[in-house]
């Protein structure tokens, strides 16, 4: 797509604030009587309709292969599915989420993003999670343990976009930080802590452990004093929580085990689901059947909690395994990228290989299909066609 191109740009804003929004119709986002997220979502469909129609061609290879094979299987399974077991509201709504927002998403950006397309895109999303991160510090919801969120997202998806911020900011020039970048992380840092939610927090901290094993004898010194002024910033500083009023950062050094002996439950009763289900029960049928197979332990939550195992029990064994083979390969595949232009300044690879394993670390802790939007778009920048390197051959 052309750098300079007015419908280019506008089509970067809608993707990023459907990414941001994560459905087409919420009801949060109305003012004066309109419903801002339905405005959004309808240019957002009007401007990729000419995109997509525009790839005269699509070459296929084994990477693209598999993301696309998945893709294909949610949309043809999943009404099978819905014939077979209950089709509900929230499955549904999963569904045309789905459809509407990741495939298109995931098409566009594969056949017709650039290097400055790309560029443009993390900008925008930047800009929109500094925004999000406005909302969240001066008109956050606190919730009753007082975690703090934003529109609605809950403290756990709101952790997760400052973390995407941080993320974007240190990898965006290769790991090279000036002063401005390095206080808007922090600030990030600080509304991750105050969400008071464990794992964002352990996916960045193992996330960014990954970073130094692979850098050790590279990036020793600034590395060190980067995770020393940051995590110092953190916990010892004066500005914490209790004398803010604001945030549950406590939280995260408390010793609760509510939330990991809640995920363990997931855990089993998916397994348990699987061994009755192997072939799904349909998207947004997890609590309904793991109720009906015991219903003598109920569960009042919605979603395991953990993608992978949400596609598994909803989607099957083989959507399961497609999926996981698709995360570990695609991963990988970034992962020679990253080191096969280790030596060109401006590669988005390393930026791309660090921000997919944050995101599927994180989707082990709590994930959904819905939630996971910007993993397949992350994905899909991967299998771009032309290298993400700034160079005369893919400057358009």
């Amino acid at each position: 797509m052309k750098y300079k191109n007015i419908f280019v740009w506008l089509y970067l804003l809608l993707s990023c604030a459907m990414l941001a929004i994560g459905r087409l119709y919420d009801e949060r986002l109305e003012f004066f009587g309109i419903n801002l997220s339905l405005i959004l979502s309808i240019s957002f469909l009007f401007f990729s309709t000419p995109l997509l129609f525009s790839i005269k061609k699509i070459k296929i290879y084994s990477t693209k292969r598999f993301l696309y094979s998945f893709l294909l299987l949610v949309i043809i399974l999943t009404p099978i599915l819905f014939l077979y077991f209950d089709c509900e509201h929230l499955g549904l709504l999963k569904y045309i989420n789905f459809i509407f927002i990741v495939v298109p998403l995931v098409i566009i950006v594969v056949e017709k993003f650039k290097y400055y397309d790309v560029r443009i895109f993390f900008k925008i999303l930047l800009g929109f999670i500094f925004v999000l991160s406005l909302i969240g510090l001066f008109a956050g919801d606190v919730t009753i343990t007082g975690r703090i969120s934003a529109l609605g997202g809950g403290p756990i998806v709101f952790a997760r976009w400052m973390n995407v911020g941080f993320i974007i900011l240190f990898f965006m020039n290769k790991g090279k930080i000036n002063k401005k970048n390095l206080l808007l992380m922090l600030f990030f840092l600080f509304l991750s802590l105050a969400a008071g939610s464990r794992g964002p927090i352990l996916s960045l901290l193992v996330t960014f452990l990954v970073y130094f094993v692979l850098n050790f004898q590279r990036l020793f010194a600034r590395f060190f004093l980067y995770s020393l002024i940051i995590f110092s910033f953190a916990f010892f500083s004066d500005i914490s929580s209790s004398n803010l009023d604001f945030g549950k950062i406590e939280r995260l050094v408390t010793k609760d085990n509510r939330s990991q002996n809640a995920r363990a439950v997931f855990a089993l009763r998916s397994f348990d689901l699987i061994t009755h289900y192997p072939l799904g029960v349909g998207l947004g049928n997890w609590q309904i059947y793991i109720n009906k197979i015991k219903p003598t332990h109920l569960l009042k939550h919605e979603y395991p909690h953990n993608l992978v195992l949400e596609i598994f029990t909803e989607l099957g064994i083989f959507s399961g395994l497609l999926f996981l083979f698709l995360l570990v390969y695609i991963l990988f595949y970034n992962y020679k990228k990253m080191y096969l232009y280790m030596n060109n300044e401006y590669s988005f690879y390393p930026l791309l290989f660090y921000l997919q394993f944050y995101l599927v670390i994180n989707s082990f802790f709590s994930g959904s299909l819905n939630d996971s939007r910007l993993l397949f778009v992350i994905m899909a920048m991967s299998l771009i066609e032309l290298p993400l390197t700034l160079n005369r051959n893919n400057n358009d």
